[in-house]
């Protein structure tokens, strides 16, 4: 336990202490004052009810600067998310910014028939792609075997649905396709108001924790 002081003010106790060490402090002067009432007729002497009146306003003003530091950090978090929003705002309309001026460059040198556009400092040159790009004009003749299927469902529609696939390759391969081509996923809000409603799940509780609030 740190030493008690005396003769001095809350704002000095506060910053020289930890919140820890003055509530150790103010423990161990109300231990000390049960002691003075005691052997004084139930009198507390001067000096203890200044050390704990000292003590307990370093503790409220400890509270005050910390829960200061607290709001400080969550101002200076939020105006970095701010930033960090307007940053990729900005981030993105460049990106788009060069991508039309790079489109009507190259509409511009095709329509004209260029394959170089020479300045005094710089050559924009007009070359082919490395790889060619996907357009699709009409999906209707596209065959299904280009085709994925994605489908949410809960697990156990996904059972019923291979329990009623005959017995093949097919069936087998969705049953032994979990965490492959299957990703079973745990709905962890739905559980939670399962839970909240009474229903007992073995293995899974409700918890509450703790956090710390501003006031």
């Amino acid at each position: 336990m740190s030493a008690i002081m005396t003769g001095i003010s809350a704002v000095d106790v506060a910053k020289g202490l930890s919140i820890f060490e003055i509530d150790e402090s103010l423990a161990a002067l109300v231990e000390a004052a049960e002691a003075d009432a005691e052997a004084n007729n139930g009198e507390l002497s001067d000096s203890i009810k200044e050390a704990l009146a000292t003590y307990a306003e370093a503790f409220g003003y400890k509270v005050d600067r910390i829960a200061d530091f607290l709001k400080a950090q969550r101002a200076e978090a939020e105006i970095a998310q701010r930033e960090g929003e307007r940053f990729q705002a900005r981030h993105k309309a460049a990106e788009n910014r060069e991508k039309r001026l790079k489109q009507m460059l190259v509409w511009f040198m095709l329509t004209r028939r260029v394959q170089k556009l020479r300045g005094e400092l710089n050559t924009i040159t007009l070359q082919a792609n490395s790889a060619p790009s996907l357009v699709v004009n009409e999906a209707t003749h596209i065959p299904a075997t280009f085709y994925r299927a994605r489908v949410e469902i809960t697990w156990p529609e996904w059972v019923e649905v291979l329990e009623a696939l005959q017995p093949g390759p097919l069936r087998d391969r969705l049953m032994n396709g979990e965490g492959k081509i299957v990703q079973k996923e745990l709905q962890r809000g739905i559980l939670s108001d399962a839970l909240a409603r009474g229903e007992v799940v073995e293995g899974v509780a409700l918890v509450k924790g703790n956090h710390v609030r501003l006031r």
